[in-house]
C-alpha cells in the first residue's frame, strides 16, 4: 500500500511554517502593540490545510487498507494514531506546564485526556501550548470516523460527507437563529461561537471526502480533474489567504474546500504533472508535526528570558532564532524521541 503521496510534505511545510510565523506576530502584538508584518497569511486557516491533509491522507489509508483486506483493523488504527501523536503531545504538556502560572483541575483534565480543544472552546484551554486544540479536534473525529469507512456502504459515503459538512457548517448559524429567537442568552452564543470555531470537523470531512474519492477513483474525479478548476482554486486559495481576504461566513469552509482541490491535483492528478516537493520542503514537511508543537514552547521562552525590541533589527533576530531553534528542536526530537515510537507505529502498519 502506498503510504507516501508527493508533494503532501511541502504542504505540510507550508501549514507549519505560516502557523509559526501567525505566533510570533501575535507574540510580538501583546509586547508591543504592533505587527512586524501586516500582511501575513491567517494561521487558523493553516490548521484547516492542516485538517484537510490530515482527512485526505487518513482517509485514503483507510480506504485502501479496507480495499486490500476486505476490513479495517481498529486496534491497528489506533495504536499507529497513539505512537505518532500521543508521545509528543503529552511531552509538550509536560514542558509547557512549567511556563503556566496557575493550573485548575479542569484544565489539567481537558489536556491529559486529549480534550484541549473543548476547554480551548470554554474559553480555558492550555495556555502554555494553546495551539494543542486542533490535536484534540483531530484525536475526537478519529475515534468516529473509522466506523464510516467500515459499515457504510460505499456508494453513499460521499454523499454522507457532503451531508455531514454541510450540516455542520450550518448547524452553529440555526442554534443561534433559535437562541436569538428564544433565550438570548449570552453564555449560550459565546460556547456556540467558540465551539464550532475551534473544532472544525467540516474540515476534516472535506478533507475525507477527496481521500475517499482519490482511494476509490471515483467517478467525480473527472470533475475535480479540471486544470481550469485546479488554477481557478489555487489563485483563489492564494489570493484569500495571504490577502486576508476572509467571508464574513463559512470563511474556514470555503478555503477548506478550495485546499482540497489544489491537494487533489498537486498530488494525485498525473495529467498535471506538478512537482513542489524539494529537499527542503521535504525534509520541513517530516518534522512539521514537531515545528507545530515544539514552537510556542519557544516562543514563551525567548519573550520571556531574550530581550526584545520594537526594530527591525531585533525582530529579524526574532525571527532566524525561533524559526532555527524550532526546526532543530523539531529535528531532535523526530530523530530520537518520536522516531522509537515511529518504529513501533510501523509494527501496525498494514
Amino acid at each position: 500500500m502506498k503510504r507516501h503521496i508527493k508533494n503532501l510534505d511541502t504542504f505540510r511545510a507550508i501549514a507549519a511554517i505560516v502557523v509559526m510565523i501567525g505566533h510570533i506576530e501575535l507574540f510580538r502584538l501583546q509586547k508591543f502593540g504592533s505587527e512586524f508584518f501586516y500582511f501575513m497569511p491567517s494561521g487558523h486557516t493553516a490548521v484547516m490545510l492542516f485538517f484537510v491533509i490530515s482527512g485526505f491522507l487518513i482517509t485514503y489509508l483507510l480506504t485502501q487498507e479496507k480495499e486490500r483486506y476486505g476490513q479495517i483493523s481498529l486496534k491497528a488504527f489506533y495504536l499507529r494514531r497513539i505512537f505518532r501523536i500521543w508521545p509528543v503531545y503529552y511531552l509538550v504538556l509536560l514542558i509547557s506546564a512549567f511556563f503556566i502560572d496557575s493550573l485548575s483541575w479542569s484544565n489539567v483534565l481537558y489536556a491529559v485526556t486529549i480534550l484541549p480543544n473543548v476547554s480551548h472552546s470554554i474559553g480555558c484551554g492550555w495556555s502554555g501550548s494553546p495551539q494543542i486544540w486542533s490535536i484534540g479536534v483531530e484525536n475526537l473525529f478519529y475515534i468516529f470516523f473509522p466506523f464510516v469507512i467500515m459499515f457504510i456502504r460505499e456508494e453513499r459515503i460521499p454523499m454522507l460527507l457532503i451531508l455531514f459538512i454541510v450540516c455542520y457548517a450550518l448547524l452553529p448559524h440555526f442554534i443561534a437563529f433559535i437562541n436569538i429567537r428564544t433565550w438570548q442568552n449570552e453564555t449560550l452564543e459565546m460556547i456556540n461561537n467558540s465551539f464550532f470555531y475551534n473544532n472544525k470537523f467540516d474540515s476534516l470531512a472535506i478533507g475525507c471526502l477527496i481521500g475517499y474519492l482519490y482511494a476509490k477513483n471515483h467517478t467525480w474525479l473527472k470533475y475535480l480533474y479540471n486544470r481550469y478548476v485546479f488554477f481557478v482554486c489555487l489563485f483563489v486559495s492564494i489570493v484569500c489567504w495571504f490577502g486576508n481576504i476572509e467571508t464574513k461566513h463559512f470563511n474556514d469552509e470555503f478555503m477548506s474546500v478550495l485546499f482540497a482541490v489544489v491537494i487533489l491535483n498537486v498530488c494525485t492528478n498525473n495529467n498535471l504533472k506538478i512537482n513542489i516537493e524539494n529537499s527542503v520542503t521535504k525534509f520541513l514537511g517530516k518534522i512539521s508535526y514537531g515545528i507545530y508543537m515544539y514552537h510556542w514552547i519557544v516562543l514563551l521562552f525567548t519573550f520571556k528570558y531574550l530581550p526584545i525590541k520594537n526594530d527591525i533589527l531585533s525582530t529579524t533576530l526574532l525571527y532566524i532564532f525561533v524559526l532555527l531553534t524550532t526546526i532543530l528542536i523539531a529535528w531532535l526530537s523526530y530523530n530520537t524521541f518520536e522516531k522509537y515510537f515511529l518504529n513501533i507505529k510501523k509494527q501496525f502498519e498494514r
